[in-house]
Protein backbone atom coordinates (compact mmCIF):
# COMPACT_ATOMS: atom_id res chain seq x y z
CA UNK A 1 0.00 0.00 0.00
CA UNK A 2 1.02 3.41 -0.78
CA UNK A 3 0.50 5.65 1.85
CA UNK A 4 1.33 9.89 2.00
CA UNK A 5 1.25 12.06 5.49
CA UNK A 6 1.05 15.99 5.00
CA UNK A 7 2.12 18.20 7.55
CA UNK A 8 3.41 21.86 8.21
CA UNK A 9 6.47 21.17 9.33
CA UNK A 10 8.25 18.00 11.21
CA UNK A 11 9.53 20.37 13.64
CA UNK A 12 9.42 19.77 17.82
CA UNK A 13 5.97 19.01 18.69
CA UNK A 14 3.65 16.78 19.81
CA UNK A 15 1.35 15.89 16.62
CA UNK A 16 4.96 15.48 14.69
CA UNK A 17 6.15 13.13 17.08
CA UNK A 18 3.37 11.00 16.43
CA UNK A 19 3.04 11.75 12.57
CA UNK A 20 6.85 10.88 12.80
CA UNK A 21 6.36 7.25 15.20
CA UNK A 22 3.22 5.86 13.49
CA UNK A 23 5.06 6.67 9.42
CA UNK A 24 8.31 5.08 10.84
CA UNK A 25 5.96 2.00 11.83
CA UNK A 26 4.31 1.99 8.92
CA UNK A 27 6.97 1.97 6.78
CA UNK A 28 8.12 -1.46 7.85
CA UNK A 29 5.49 -2.90 5.08
CA UNK A 30 4.21 0.00 3.48
CA UNK A 31 5.53 2.47 1.33
CA UNK A 32 4.83 5.83 2.81
CA UNK A 33 6.04 9.53 1.85
CA UNK A 34 6.02 12.30 4.02
CA UNK A 35 5.04 15.95 2.31
CA UNK A 36 5.44 18.94 3.84
CA UNK A 37 5.87 22.86 3.69
CA UNK A 38 9.33 23.58 4.23
CA UNK A 39 12.73 22.57 3.62
CA UNK A 40 13.94 21.82 7.52
CA UNK A 41 15.37 18.76 8.38
CA UNK A 42 13.08 16.96 10.69
CA UNK A 43 13.41 17.43 14.41
CA UNK A 44 12.70 13.76 15.16
CA UNK A 45 14.09 10.23 13.51
CA UNK A 46 12.89 9.49 10.15
CA UNK A 47 13.51 6.12 8.94
CA UNK A 48 15.27 5.89 4.96
CA UNK A 49 12.94 4.12 3.74
CA UNK A 50 10.42 6.83 4.01
CA UNK A 51 10.80 9.89 1.30
CA UNK A 52 10.30 13.22 2.26
CA UNK A 53 8.88 15.84 -0.12
CA UNK A 54 9.63 19.36 0.58
CA UNK A 55 6.72 21.67 -0.69
CA UNK A 56 8.09 25.11 -0.75
CA UNK A 57 5.77 27.43 -0.97
CA UNK A 58 4.21 30.61 1.02
CA UNK A 59 3.05 31.30 4.10
CA UNK A 60 0.35 32.74 5.53
CA UNK A 61 -3.16 31.58 7.40
CA UNK A 62 -5.82 29.37 6.25
CA UNK A 63 -8.72 32.50 5.97
CA UNK A 64 -5.97 34.25 3.35
CA UNK A 65 -6.49 32.35 0.60
CA UNK A 66 -3.79 34.19 -1.60
CA UNK A 67 -1.21 32.96 0.01
CA UNK A 68 -2.78 29.40 0.30
CA UNK A 69 -3.25 28.57 -3.37
CA UNK A 70 0.04 27.72 -3.97
CA UNK A 71 -0.13 25.03 -1.36
CA UNK A 72 -3.57 24.10 -2.55
CA UNK A 73 -2.53 24.04 -6.08
CA UNK A 74 0.95 21.58 -5.15
CA UNK A 75 -1.53 19.32 -3.06
CA UNK A 76 -4.00 19.39 -5.65
CA UNK A 77 -1.44 17.99 -8.65
CA UNK A 78 -0.07 15.30 -6.07
CA UNK A 79 -3.39 13.68 -5.53
CA UNK A 80 -4.61 14.14 -9.38
CA UNK A 81 -1.28 12.03 -10.03
CA UNK A 82 -2.94 9.06 -8.48
CA UNK A 83 0.21 7.57 -7.20
CA UNK A 84 -1.16 7.18 -3.80
CA UNK A 85 -3.75 4.55 -2.15
CA UNK A 86 -3.99 7.08 0.71
CA UNK A 87 -3.32 10.95 2.10
CA UNK A 88 -3.02 11.30 5.73
CA UNK A 89 -3.50 15.01 6.95
CA UNK A 90 -2.37 15.91 10.51
CA UNK A 91 -3.19 19.37 11.85
CA UNK A 92 -6.20 21.54 11.34
CA UNK A 93 -4.95 23.88 9.31
CA UNK A 94 -3.66 21.20 7.01
CA UNK A 95 -6.44 19.21 6.98
CA UNK A 96 -8.60 21.90 5.40
CA UNK A 97 -5.87 22.78 2.62
CA UNK A 98 -6.06 19.12 1.72
CA UNK A 99 -9.60 18.48 1.63
CA UNK A 100 -10.02 21.99 -0.55
CA UNK A 101 -6.95 20.55 -2.49
CA UNK A 102 -9.18 16.79 -3.09
CA UNK A 103 -12.51 18.69 -4.09
CA UNK A 104 -13.80 17.18 -6.92
CA UNK A 105 -11.19 14.36 -6.98
CA UNK A 106 -11.43 10.72 -5.83
CA UNK A 107 -8.10 10.81 -3.71
CA UNK A 108 -8.79 8.79 -0.43
CA UNK A 109 -8.28 11.38 2.22
CA UNK A 110 -7.52 10.35 5.99
CA UNK A 111 -7.85 13.87 8.14
CA UNK A 112 -6.47 13.74 11.49
CA UNK A 113 -6.97 15.95 14.77
CA UNK A 114 -4.32 16.80 17.36
CA UNK A 115 -6.18 19.93 19.33
CA UNK A 116 -9.23 19.93 21.37
CA UNK A 117 -12.46 21.25 19.34
CA UNK A 118 -13.47 24.00 21.63
CA UNK A 119 -9.73 25.60 21.76
CA UNK A 120 -10.80 26.89 17.91
CA UNK A 121 -12.28 29.79 16.99
CA UNK A 122 -15.43 30.53 15.68
CA UNK A 123 -14.23 30.90 11.90
CA UNK A 124 -12.49 27.64 11.96
CA UNK A 125 -15.52 26.12 13.50
CA UNK A 126 -17.19 26.83 10.63
CA UNK A 127 -14.87 25.95 8.06
CA UNK A 128 -14.31 22.18 9.37
CA UNK A 129 -17.98 22.04 9.25
CA UNK A 130 -18.29 22.71 6.18
CA UNK A 131 -14.93 21.05 4.91
CA UNK A 132 -14.63 17.90 7.12
CA UNK A 133 -17.79 16.01 5.77
CA UNK A 134 -15.77 15.40 2.03
CA UNK A 135 -12.83 13.30 4.23
CA UNK A 136 -13.15 9.34 4.03
CA UNK A 137 -12.13 9.21 7.40
CA UNK A 138 -11.50 11.36 10.80
CA UNK A 139 -8.95 9.86 13.57
CA UNK A 140 -9.82 12.25 16.98
CA UNK A 141 -7.86 11.67 20.42
CA UNK A 142 -10.78 11.77 22.97
CA UNK A 143 -14.81 11.05 23.32
CA UNK A 144 -15.53 14.16 23.76
CA UNK A 145 -13.88 15.39 19.88
CA UNK A 146 -15.58 11.77 18.93
CA UNK A 147 -18.93 13.50 19.92
CA UNK A 148 -18.40 16.63 18.54
CA UNK A 149 -17.62 15.45 15.07
CA UNK A 150 -20.56 13.33 14.56
CA UNK A 151 -20.75 15.28 10.76
CA UNK A 152 -18.06 13.05 9.43
CA UNK A 153 -18.30 9.45 8.39
CA UNK A 154 -15.66 6.76 9.68
CA UNK A 155 -14.29 8.55 12.68
CA UNK A 156 -12.48 6.73 14.97
CA UNK A 157 -10.39 7.87 18.44
CA UNK A 158 -7.15 6.54 18.24
CA UNK A 159 -4.64 7.78 21.19
CA UNK A 160 -0.93 9.03 20.99
CA UNK A 161 1.49 6.16 21.17
CA UNK A 162 4.36 5.80 23.31
CA UNK A 163 7.99 5.23 21.61
CA UNK A 164 10.50 4.37 24.08
CA UNK A 165 12.22 2.11 26.72
CA UNK A 166 9.08 -0.26 28.12
CA UNK A 167 11.78 -2.08 30.28
CA UNK A 168 9.27 -2.77 33.08
CA UNK A 169 12.03 -2.22 35.71
CA UNK A 170 11.83 -0.21 38.70
CA UNK A 171 13.69 2.84 38.35
CA UNK A 172 16.02 4.86 41.09
CA UNK A 173 13.49 7.85 41.66
CA UNK A 174 14.69 11.18 43.12
CA UNK A 175 12.06 13.85 44.67
CA UNK A 176 11.80 15.52 41.67
CA UNK A 177 8.91 17.19 40.00
CA UNK A 178 8.57 17.49 36.30
CA UNK A 179 7.29 19.44 33.91
CA UNK A 180 7.49 18.60 30.27
CA UNK A 181 5.94 20.57 27.00
CA UNK A 182 6.44 24.03 24.87
CA UNK A 183 6.43 26.95 27.37
CA UNK A 184 3.92 28.60 24.82
CA UNK A 185 0.58 30.24 27.30
CA UNK A 186 -2.03 27.19 26.00
CA UNK A 187 0.96 24.90 28.04
CA UNK A 188 0.07 26.78 31.46
CA UNK A 189 3.44 26.55 32.78
CA UNK A 190 3.10 29.67 34.25
CA UNK A 191 -0.26 28.11 35.90
CA UNK A 192 2.11 25.55 37.67
CA UNK A 193 4.81 27.41 38.87
CA UNK A 194 2.38 29.90 40.41
CA UNK A 195 1.04 26.93 42.39
CA UNK A 196 4.50 25.87 43.49
CA UNK A 197 4.20 29.20 45.96
CA UNK A 198 1.23 27.48 47.29
CA UNK A 199 3.25 23.78 48.04
CA UNK A 200 5.51 22.31 50.62
CA UNK A 201 8.29 20.89 48.40
CA UNK A 202 10.52 19.88 51.39
CA UNK A 203 13.29 18.70 49.63
CA UNK A 204 12.07 17.78 46.18
CA UNK A 205 13.40 19.98 43.25
CA UNK A 206 11.43 20.82 40.01
CA UNK A 207 12.69 20.61 36.20
CA UNK A 208 10.96 22.11 33.40
CA UNK A 209 11.62 20.63 29.96
CA UNK A 210 10.64 22.55 26.80
CA UNK A 211 10.58 25.61 24.93
CA UNK A 212 9.08 28.61 23.53
CA UNK A 213 8.16 32.01 23.21
CA UNK A 214 7.76 32.66 27.55
CA UNK A 215 11.25 30.95 28.51
CA UNK A 216 13.08 34.16 29.45
CA UNK A 217 10.03 35.52 30.73
CA UNK A 218 9.51 32.44 32.66
CA UNK A 219 13.16 31.74 33.86
CA UNK A 220 13.34 35.13 34.88
CA UNK A 221 10.33 35.54 37.23
CA UNK A 222 10.23 32.49 39.03
CA UNK A 223 14.09 32.55 39.81
CA UNK A 224 14.55 29.40 42.80
CA UNK A 225 17.51 27.13 43.53
CA UNK A 226 14.85 24.33 43.60
CA UNK A 227 13.75 25.35 39.68
CA UNK A 228 15.68 24.04 36.64
CA UNK A 229 14.86 25.60 32.98
CA UNK A 230 16.51 22.91 31.03
CA UNK A 231 15.10 24.09 27.20
CA UNK A 232 15.02 21.57 24.71
CA UNK A 233 15.81 18.17 25.99
CA UNK A 234 16.17 15.20 23.72
CA UNK A 235 16.83 12.45 26.54
CA UNK A 236 13.60 13.02 27.92
CA UNK A 237 13.65 9.51 29.49
CA UNK A 238 16.72 9.65 31.29
CA UNK A 239 14.20 12.60 33.47
CA UNK A 240 10.99 10.57 33.68
CA UNK A 241 13.46 7.62 35.09
CA UNK A 242 14.05 9.88 37.98
CA UNK A 243 11.10 11.71 38.14
CA UNK A 244 8.12 10.45 40.92
CA UNK A 245 5.70 13.44 39.76
CA UNK A 246 4.96 15.00 36.71
CA UNK A 247 2.68 17.71 36.23
CA UNK A 248 0.59 19.24 33.18
CA UNK A 249 -0.69 22.33 33.93
CA UNK A 250 -1.93 23.57 30.19
CA UNK A 251 -5.35 25.91 29.69
CA UNK A 252 -5.93 23.60 26.60
CA UNK A 253 -4.84 20.30 25.36
CA UNK A 254 -5.66 17.38 22.87
CA UNK A 255 -4.21 14.85 24.33
CA UNK A 256 -0.71 15.06 26.12
CA UNK A 257 2.38 13.44 25.31
CA UNK A 258 3.65 13.88 28.21
CA UNK A 259 0.54 12.58 30.48
CA UNK A 260 1.04 8.74 28.12
CA UNK A 261 4.88 8.88 28.68
CA UNK A 262 4.77 8.89 32.46
CA UNK A 263 2.71 6.11 32.55
CA UNK A 264 5.60 3.84 31.20
CA UNK A 265 7.97 5.37 33.76
CA UNK A 266 5.62 4.83 37.14
CA UNK A 267 5.33 8.43 37.29
CA UNK A 268 2.29 9.96 39.61
CA UNK A 269 0.58 12.54 37.30
CA UNK A 270 -0.93 15.56 38.15
CA UNK A 271 -2.66 17.86 35.87
CA UNK A 272 -5.35 20.57 35.08
CA UNK A 273 -9.00 19.44 33.51
CA UNK A 274 -8.04 19.81 30.35
CA UNK A 275 -10.19 17.30 27.79
CA UNK A 276 -6.91 15.88 26.97
CA UNK A 277 -6.30 15.30 30.54
CA UNK A 278 -9.91 13.69 31.27
CA UNK A 279 -9.62 11.24 28.74
CA UNK A 280 -6.20 9.83 30.23
CA UNK A 281 -6.99 10.33 33.69
CA UNK A 282 -9.64 8.83 36.39
CA UNK A 283 -9.23 11.71 39.18
CA UNK A 284 -7.79 9.86 42.22
CA UNK A 285 -7.47 6.53 40.63
CA UNK A 286 -4.06 7.01 37.85
CA UNK A 287 -3.64 10.59 38.61
CA UNK A 288 -4.82 13.95 40.00
CA UNK A 289 -7.27 16.46 38.24
CA UNK A 290 -7.25 19.59 39.86
CA UNK A 291 -10.54 21.09 40.15
CA UNK A 292 -10.38 24.18 38.32
CA UNK A 293 -7.32 26.31 35.96
CA UNK A 294 -6.24 28.29 39.29
CA UNK A 295 -2.70 27.87 40.73
CA UNK A 296 -4.76 27.13 44.09
CA UNK A 297 -6.42 24.51 43.13
CA UNK A 298 -3.86 22.93 40.84
CA UNK A 299 -1.84 23.31 44.37
CA UNK A 300 -4.05 21.18 46.32
CA UNK A 301 -3.47 18.15 44.28
CA UNK A 302 0.02 18.57 43.96
CA UNK A 303 0.45 18.91 47.69
CA UNK A 304 -1.39 15.59 47.73
CA UNK A 305 0.99 14.00 45.40
CA UNK A 306 4.33 15.09 47.29
CA UNK A 307 3.17 14.52 50.86
CA UNK A 308 1.12 11.28 50.76
CA UNK A 309 3.80 8.61 49.27
CA UNK A 310 0.84 5.87 49.31
CA UNK A 311 -1.07 7.82 47.72
CA UNK A 312 1.70 8.30 45.11
CA UNK A 313 2.48 5.14 44.61
CA UNK A 314 -1.38 3.73 43.95
CA UNK A 315 -1.21 6.79 41.34
CA UNK A 316 2.08 5.38 39.31
CA UNK A 317 0.79 1.65 39.43
CA UNK A 318 -2.09 2.04 38.28
CA UNK A 319 -0.65 4.11 35.25
CA UNK A 320 1.16 2.14 34.56
CA UNK A 321 -1.20 -0.53 34.78
CA UNK A 322 -3.14 1.11 31.71
CA UNK A 323 0.00 1.59 29.51
CA UNK A 324 -0.75 -1.13 26.87
CA UNK A 325 -3.86 1.05 24.94
CA UNK A 326 -0.42 3.34 24.20
CA UNK A 327 1.50 0.84 23.20
CA UNK A 328 2.84 1.15 19.79
CA UNK A 329 1.40 -1.96 17.65
CA UNK A 330 -1.76 -1.74 19.31
CA UNK A 331 -2.21 1.95 18.11
CA UNK A 332 -0.66 0.88 14.74
CA UNK A 333 -3.73 -1.58 14.63
CA UNK A 334 -6.43 1.32 15.01
CA UNK A 335 -4.70 3.24 12.22
CA UNK A 336 -4.65 0.47 9.66
CA UNK A 337 -8.63 -0.65 10.50
CA UNK A 338 -9.35 3.58 9.88
CA UNK A 339 -7.32 3.22 6.79
CA UNK A 340 -9.22 -0.20 5.69
CA UNK A 341 -12.40 2.11 6.57
CA UNK A 342 -11.59 4.95 4.31
CA UNK A 343 -10.50 2.62 1.00
CA UNK A 344 -13.79 0.63 1.68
Amino acid sequence: MKIAFVISTLGFGGAERVLSIVANRLSCEHSVSIIKFDNQEPFYKINDSVKIINLTTSNGGFLNLKKRFSKIFALRDIFKSGQYDVVISFMDSTNLLCLIANLTLKQKLIISEHSDHSFLPLKWQMAKRVLYPFCDALSVLSKSDYQYYSYVKNRSIIYNPFFGDDENIEYQKENLILFVGRLEKVKGCDIFLNSLKECDLGDYSVEICGNGSEFNTLKNEFKSKKIKFLGTVNDIKNHYKRAKIIVSSSRNEGLGNALIEACFYNIARVATPTIGACELIDDNKNGLISDDFTPQSLAKKLNLAIKDEALRAKLAKNAFDSRGKFELENIYQEWLKLINKALK
